[in-house]
């Protein structure tokens, strides 16, 4: 279920009403507003409320970024996901969970790839758990590492990204996910300083049976983030499984010696690197069956790939 609230100039209520009707929304809600600026400017605008369920609203969302009347730099929309919402509608239908609107992914996505001091020291915490993990052969410690590592949203942004053409997003998932694996290394190497070898985890699968549990991670990952239903922060962590072991692991061997000959070492690597191209393609095939790369905002975006973040989508 979705609530949409979209300000438009005076004067547009009507076209999004018609918009709103046109893609089967039942019943929305019209009022004005004035808007005031810090520069002493008073605009009055025009505001409509729908209460719908989240197929429509996102059939709403992609004509409404499409018409003619649309203007990004005057316009804007709010989506919100109630707990519930009690109308004239049957609940059957109001409460069918996909297709999400794009433009939350988007957010969602914009949110999850910032480089902060939370997401530095979340990180630097799992990867110390990780190490410690993989050096004293205990799963539970590797598993509560794993938990709270944000590797998924960094790599879907890339594939989002790439997908509806906005390569700041994907530039931006790079540069988190770039941050996030030095981060592992170096914690992994802080905690191989202060313990002494062997390591020993040596249950890495093969990289054909690794590649296909990733594939199968990137294709759920996908469609979770399309679907209201479902937990995606157990997909994160079978992600981060697959994923944010390796840089651990390479970071203790840093300081406990390489693997004799080396092999494993580039085993390792070329298995991260294969895993982390199967991830992004199995969840970019979905955006792209899911018809993410032909949305409206796909378009748009494509058209200010070179403006800054941006301001007026707030969901």
């Amino acid at each position: 279920m979705r609530l949409v609230k979209v300000k438009a100039p005076s004067g547009l209520g009507n076209e999004i009403m018609s918009t709103a009707f046109s893609v089967g929304i039942e019943s929305v809600s019209f009022h004005q507003v004035e808007k005031h600026t810090t520069k002493g400017k008073t605009e009055t605008q025009d505001v409509v409320d729908i209460e719908t369920s989240t197929p429509n609203a996102n059939r709403f969302i992609d004509r409404l970024l499409a018409a003619d009347y649309f203007d990004r730099e005057r316009f804007s929309f709010n989506v919100r996901e109630p707990r519930s919402v009690l109308t004239s509608t049957d609940m059957s239908s109001l409460t069918v969970p996909l297709e999400v609107p794009p433009s939350d992914l988007f957010e969602e996505l914009w949110q999850f790839t910032h480089i902060t001091y939370s997401l530095v020291g979340r990180i630097f915490i799992a990867s110390c758990l990780i190490a410690f993990g993989l050096i004293q052969h205990q799963i539970l410690l590797i598993i509560a590492g794993l938990l709270f590592l944000p590797l998924l949203p960094m790599l879907t942004a890339v594939g989002f990204g790439a997908i509806t053409r906005n390569w700041q997003l994907g530039l931006h998932g790079i540069a988190a996910f770039g941050v996030s694996i030095s981060i592992l290394i170096i914690g992994g190497a802080a905690v191989g300083a202060l313990s002494s070898p062997p390591l020993r985890y040596d249950e890495f699968p093969s990289i054909t049976i690794s590649l296909l549990l990733t594939a199968g991670v990137g294709i759920a990952a996908g469609l979770a983030a399309i679907d209201d239903v479902g937990r995606r922060e157990l997909i994160g962590l079978a992600a981060a499984a697959q994923i944010g072991i390796t840089p651990v692991w390479i970071g203790v061997y840093l300081v406990f010696g390489l693997p004799s000959g080396e092999s494993e070492l580039y085993t390792r690597i070329v298995a991260l690197l294969l895993n982390i191209l199967m991830l992004l393609l199995g969840s970019v095939i979905v955006y792209w069956i899911s018809g993410v790369a032909a949305s409206s905002l796909r378009r748009i975006e494509s058209r200010r790939a070179k403006s800054a973040v941006p301001r007026e989508v707030a969901l």
